[in-house]
This record gives C-alpha cells, structure tokens and sequence, in this order.
C-alpha cells in the first residue's frame, strides 16, 4: 500500500491549510471539501476525452474509431503519479483521432461505479484498448500498463495492426499493413484529394514507419503507407539505417530521402515541413465532455458512539440525549486530535465502491471481506446506528452463500439503511482534508481506520486470553490484498506484510506497533512523491513536537509510541465534530413497540395544531418521554382522547335529551287536568257520556 496517504496528523490544526497558504474553516471550505470532485487528475485541456457512466455508450459503442482508456482513481497514488505520462502520451498522439481516441473513467466518482463493476475495474490505473464498432459486452483488451509513452504507444500501434489484420477495423482507418507495390501503384489507392504519396520503407513491423503514418493520417492533401525493406532495398537506395521515404507527387516526381533513423515525430515534422502543413488543417476538434461532480453534503451535527462489540452497545461513556456537536470525549481538540468523520467516510467508500466494484465476490475475497467486517464489528468504535449497519452487513455475507455479486451488495447496503441502520454517505474530511481533491482523503482515512482497529482490539480485548494478535492485521491485510483499488500500494503492502508481520506479531501490542513501523516506512518511501500534499509533507511519526518524549535524539522510544498510540487512536480520544446526525437505535422494550405502532398512525396533519398547543408544556412531558414516547406521539394521545371525550358527551347528551322527550309525551297523553275532557275511545264518534 505505497501510496497511501499520510493520515498522521503532521502539521494538522483544527483549520485546514489551503492552497492560497491561508487558513480555511473546513466548514467554509466547499471547493476544497469536495470529494470525489471529477476531473480532479483530467480535465478538457488535457486532450482527452472525459468518459463517464451518462456518455460513455454514446461515444464509445458503435463508433468507426478505436479507444485507449484510462480507468483510474482520483485518490489512488499511482494513479496521480501515472497522470502526467498519460497526459503526455494524449498529446503525443492527438493527432491519432481519425483512427483512435484516448479516454479517461474516474472510477471514484459515484455515478460512474456501475460503468467500472461492468468492465471488470479491480485495479487502478487499468488500461483497455476497444477496436472499432465496439458495443455493450465487449470488455475491450488489458494493456500491460507502462510508464513509457513510448512503450504504450508501441503497444497501441501493435494492437491497432492486430485488429486491421483481422478486419476487425475500419475503412476509416489508416492502412497499417505491410505495402508490397510500387510508389507509382500507390496512386491508384489514393484519394482524390491527395496531392502527395509517401511509401515509408523501414524494418519489419517498424513503430517508427506506423506511428508517422498515424500522425499525418488526418491530412487529406498526403496519402502514405508503410513498406518492410529488404535486401534488394538496401542495395537499391544505398542505406544501412531506415526508415526512407519514398514520395511522389501527381506529376511522377519521385524523391528519395533517408531519414537516418528517425522516430515518428521527427519524421511527421519533416514532412509536414516539406509539404507546408499545420494542425489548422485538420478537420476535426476533441470531444470533451465534462463529468458530473458530487456536490459537498451538509455537515450536521451528531450523536453518541458505540464501542463496537457484537453484543452490546457501551451506552454509559455515550451522549445520546445531546444534539450538540461533540468535539471530542477528552475535551477540547489537539494538534494531532483524530477525527469520526474520516474513519466513517473511509469505511463508506471502502464498502460502497472498492467492495461493491466487485463483479462477484468469491473465494479468498469473500473470506477476507467476513473477516474485515467482523473486525469492524468488534473493534471500531463506531456509533450505534453504524455500528448496527455493519452488524447486518456483516450478517449478509456469512448468509448468502459462497459468492455475492458486487452490484447485490451494493442493493444490500441501500436496502439496509433505515432509522437505527445507517452508513452515511461521504461528509466533509477534517484530520484528512487535503490542500487539493486528489491529496489525502480516502487512503488517509483508511490508514486511520487501520490504526484504530488495531489500538481498540487491545484496549478492549488484549488482555483477554483468548485475543489473537494477528486477528486485525490479517483481516486489514486481506482487505488491502483483494478490495483496495490503487495496484502498486496494495502491492507494497502485501510485500512489507510478507517480510515479518506473521513473524513478529506475538503479543497483543505488537500488532499496533507493526502497523506503525509500516506506515512510517511508507511515509518515508513517499517523500517528495508525486502522490505527497505539498501542504502535509510526509514526515516520520509522531514528530518531536507531538511527541516530545517519543523521542532519544534521533531514534523513536517504542514504548513511549506505543503510549501515545493508544492515547489518540483510543475510542475516548476520538472527535465527533463534523459528522452527520443519525438516529440511535432503538433500546428499550416500550420504544420498539412504538416503533412497530409507526405505521398505523394517522394522518399527521391534524397532530400540528395539538402538537402547537403542546408546545407550552414540554417540561410535564418529559416523563412519559423517558418511555420512548416523542411529541407526536403524545400529541396523537391527547388527539384522540379529545375526540372521545366528544363522541361519548354526545352520545350520553342525545340519550339524556331523547329520555325528557318521551317522558313529555307521555305527561301530555296520559296525565291532563281534572276537569279536561277524556280523550275519545278507539273507534268512538264523539265524548263518551255517563
């Protein structure tokens, strides 16, 4: 993992250093917040053409022209290493475009994921070259990748000869293949326009004699092809060294000129020196397209931690009932203070895009995939609701089998995310914000994940007897082997785990103090490197102004490191500020039966005006509310009660007014005065007489 980035906190303070040297609020700083900005190592003058998920079937498939892509990573370090030589390579070859085009895929970008899981993308950079009419399917051809333009144009000429040999090219293309007749015949295979013919004559399968008929193949006005000399040839034109062009123009003249060994460009000059040519008269323009970038979220404030063991959560060191922004359990921030949100943002993009990149997840993979989780499970103090995430993910893969497809994972996270269940997506870096997109960021936050695993498994469980060393660091070496993204660091990893980390780790601190040795190495492998932040350069950790007594002149006291380790990697030392609010698992009885009465509840509209009238008396409801119950729902209760009380004095009052009702009409039927008349009989005509 050589390229990693430096997440120590060398030169950190709680403001991030931007790239105009001033110091910036990463609260503030949304340009410079802005993971997985696209186009972070390309952009449109780079002359390549910026390929993403939403155009890449339109520019690619179906096209009369080749491709040579990139596939990288804004984050990975040989990716930013390899960026100048690719863009080199472009403009060497700019002018290649009637034939071939070169592209570029940010595999770190979002929206891209399903493009990178779809050709098979486990590595970066990965090159593949697409012959022409290429459609959906078509996985193209890896090139051995280089950092030779060189090289990597030999082996795009290479490939383009193989494709036209097999007529898997195009008639757009310039004709590659060895020429066998005369400069005079060549006319006939000309185009109209053409006012010059040129037969390159050089060794067989001459780079040289190909890559100049590529960079003049735009220019209508000369028309070349490629001839492999012989014996008789040498003798003929007198030369020991090659290439020689033979040209022609409409009125028979012939010119012989030899070259002297030449590369491509010097030849392409010559001729277009010769001929009075100029890039002005090419008849078409690159196309490029820009990639959709993630807009930086909104920082929110936060909630508890957990303390990441499998059975439990450690509720009496959280606040739960606190909305504030927690700066950290210990107090106020240090200078190397480490912070939630890195370790949270790195975990996220390690599931949802180097794992769920995977086409299919099986084997050795899958292994080290359980056996990553369960580490998180166990030792990452992770807050609850994400502590509960991973729990179930981790659930997940020991149930589905013996292979998960990369883009079902991917389902599974989505699917898993509810109110006690989450993995927030990506927040704002703080201990790893680097001065540009493409410095720090994720590798930094992974090395910190890495270093807070290893701590907290001893705090926790070292000096238990059953606790295996080794346990975290193979479980971070598999992840490393088969999930990170960047192929040289995980490369150098594997080596340096190789050496002695079976060997050496033996007791419960050794593993800690491993890893240390390990990324101090890669810092100072990485010094001056490309891949470095020139505003965070990589220096031997912890340095003597973090660490006074670290130190004996120039040599570390391990046992005072591994102390300081343990103080800033440990669960209390831990700062919470900037990461999202999430909701806490629900964790009592009554709470989880209001939760499943959720869906039953009413319309909530008519709750607003209860909930307003309420609003005064919040002191009296605190304690129902030690139950589980909020304010709506108590707001439902008086609702309904209310609407009770009203149905049943309606019903008693139209009992009640019906009773007076038929005791009057019985006192007027029944029970008249003395002296009133009887009422007349059933059936009489008139007043009964005595």
């Amino acid at each position: 993992m050589d390229q990693l980035k430096d997440t120590h906190h060398a030169n950190h303070k709680a403001k991030a250093m931007g790239e105009d040297g001033h110091l910036v609020d990463p609260r503030t700083a949304e340009v410079t917040l802005a993971y997985l900005c696209a186009a972070a190592l390309y952009n449109s003058t780079d002359n390549v053409v910026l390929l993403d998920n939403s155009n890449f079937s339109t520019l690619v498939y179906d096209t009369e022209n080749a491709w040579i892509i990139e596939f990288y990573n804004s984050w990975c370090g040989h990716c930013i290493q390899f960026a100048p030589i690719w863009k080199q390579f472009a403009k060497n070859i700019k002018d290649w475009e009637h034939t071939v085009k070169v592209g570029v895929v940010d595999c770190s970008v979002d929206d891209n994921m399903p493009l990178c899981r779809e050709y098979e993308i486990m590595a970066y950079p990965t090159i593949k070259l697409f012959a022409s009419r290429c459609s959906q399917g078509d996985l193209g051809t890896d090139m051995v990748q280089s950092s030779s333009i060189d090289v990597i144009e030999n082996n795009l000429i290479d490939f383009l000869v193989e494709k036209q040999k097999a007529n898997n090219g195009s008639s757009t293309w310039v004709k590659l293949q060895p020429y066998e007749g005369t400069i005079t015949d060549l006319w006939s295979e000309a185009p109209s326009p053409a006012e010059h013919v040129v037969v390159v004559m050089d060794q067989a399968n001459s780079h040289h004699a190909r890559g100049s008929i590529l960079d003049l193949g735009g220019y209508s006005s000369v028309f070349m092809r490629y001839q492999e000399a012989n014996a008789k040839d040498r003798a003929k034109y007198r030369s020991a060294s090659f290439p020689v062009l033979i040209i022609s123009d409409k009125t028979g003249k012939e010119e012989v000129i030899n070259t002297n060994g030449k590369t491509h460009k010097e030849i392409s000059a010559l001729l277009m020196k010769k001929f009075g040519l100029n890039r002005g008269m090419l008849p078409y323009k690159n196309v490029l397209t820009g990639i959709k970038s993630k807009p930086a979220m909104k920082k929110e404030d936060m909630e508890g931690a957990g303390d990441g063991q499998p059975e439990e959560i450690n509720s009496d060191i959280l606040n739960y009932e606190d909305d504030l922004p927690d700066t950290a359990f210990t107090g106020s921030e240090r200078q190397d203070q480490v912070y939630m949100v890195d370790i949270e943002n790195a975990i996220s993009y390690a599931l949802n895009h180097e794992v769920a990149q995977h086409k299919i997840i099986n084997g050795e993979a899958l292994t080290s995939l359980q056996e990553f989780l369960d580490v998180l499970v166990r030792y990452l103090p992770a807050r609850p609701a994400i502590h509960n995430f991973l729990s179930k993910l981790h659930q997940f893969t020991l149930n589905n089998g013996n292979s998960i497809e990369g883009k079902k994972f991917q389902d599974k996270i989505k699917a898993l995310q509810s109110q006690d269940s989450v993995l927030p997506d990506h927040q704002p870096w703080i201990g790893c914000l680097g001065s540009h997109e493409k410095y720090r960021g994720y590798p930094c936050g992974l090395w910190t994940t890495f270093h807070v695993l290893t701590v907290n498994a001893v705090l926790q469980d070292g000096s238990k007897k059953y606790y295996n060393p080794k346990k975290p660091l193979r479980a971070i070496h598999g992840f490393v082997k088969h999930f990170f993204g960047c192929r040289y660091c995980s490369e150098h990893f594997q080596a340096m785990y190789a050496v002695d980390a079976e060997s050496s780790v033996n007791v419960a601190d050794d593993g800690i103090l491993w890893l240390w040795r390990g990324h101090n190495k890669v810092n100072k492998r990485l010094k001056g490197d490309e891949s470095e932040d020139p505003q965070h350069p990589k220096q031997q950790f912890p340095p003597k102004s973090f660490c006074p007594t670290c130190w004996e002149r120039s040599q570390f006291k391990e046992k005072e490191v591994l102390t300081y380790l343990k103080g800033i990697y440990a669960k209390r030392a831990l700062s919470f500020r900037g990461t999202q609010s999430v909701s806490s698992p629900v964790r009592n009885r009554p709470a989880k039966v209001m939760q499943e009465l959720e869906g039953y509840r009413r319309d909530k509209k008519n709750v607003g005006t209860v909930s307003k009238r309420l609003s005064n008396s919040k002191q009296e409801l605190q304690a129902p509310n030690s139950w589980g119950f909020n304010m709506t729902d108590i707001s439902l209760c008086v609702f309904l009660y209310g609407i009770s009380t009203v149905i049943i004095m309606s019903v008693y009052c139209m009992v009640i007014i019906r009773r007076k009702m038929r005791r009057r009409k019985f006192l007027e039927a029944y029970k008249l005065p003395p002296n009133a008349e009887k009422p007349l009989l059933e059936g009489s005509s008139g007043p009964m007489k005595c």
